[in-house]
């Protein structure tokens, strides 16, 4: 599968959008490690990748089928971070570990954890909100805008989905796959329940 059909495809798990940092570390590919060092450093700590896992296991939880951790999802946001991400994205998702950290999440009750990650989301939003607000406006005065970083709560979560839905798990488990698909239909009905296909 090349880059841009599995781009497009976790595009539209995710309801159509992608942050352009994403859009560009998927497409460009990898970066030398001058061009992506930052605060965030590389491997991840034994804790870092258990509180990366664990945050991502919200996401995308265990049911009938597997959970991000199943589909080691924490080993690839690490991976795509160091390898893809630009300093200022990487310091953004730091600056996020750093306040789940400080909060203890690894230590709360899992409805605390959730509640945590959707006031993260919310302000996630927020953020994202503000940026574009300023980008119009130094558009409008013919001003070069400087993008800010991915806020922590949406780099997390389209990692997530990305890492997920790529891995094996994630596309012959959660999504109906035929390993060796036949003839073209363009048109199928969906059955009731039935699940979207992995493409």
């Amino acid at each position: 599968m090349k880059r841009r059909d599995a781009l497009g495809r976790v595009a539209l798990l995710m309801g159509g959008t992608l942050s352009a940092p994403t859009m560009i570390a998927f497409l460009e590919g990898c970066k030398s490690a001058d061009e992506s060092a930052s605060a965030l450093s590389f491997p991840f700590t034994a804790e870092r990748k258990s509180l990366v896992s664990e945050v991502a296991e919200i996401i995308i939880p265990k049911t009938d089928t597997p959970g991000a951790k199943d589909a080691k999802v924490g080993d690839f946001i690490e991976k795509m971070l160091k390898d893809c991400y630009a300093a200022k994205d990487q310091d953004g998702f730091n600056q996020g570990l750093k306040e789940l950290e400080k909060k203890d999440f690894m230590k709360v009750s899992p409805d605390e954890q959730t509640k945590i990650l959707k006031e993260m989301e919310a302000s996630a939003k927020e953020e994202i909100a503000k940026a574009a607000d300023e980008k119009k406006k130094y558009t409008e005065a013919g001003k070069e805008y400087s993008e800010a970083h991915v806020p922590f709560f949406r780099l997390m979560k389209e990692l997530t989905l990305l890492g997920y839905f790529t891995s094996e798990a994630g596309a012959t488990q959660a999504l109906d796959y035929v390993p060796v698909p036949g003839r073209y239909d363009g048109c199928i009905d969906y059955k009731p329940g039935q699940k979207a296909w992995a493409m």
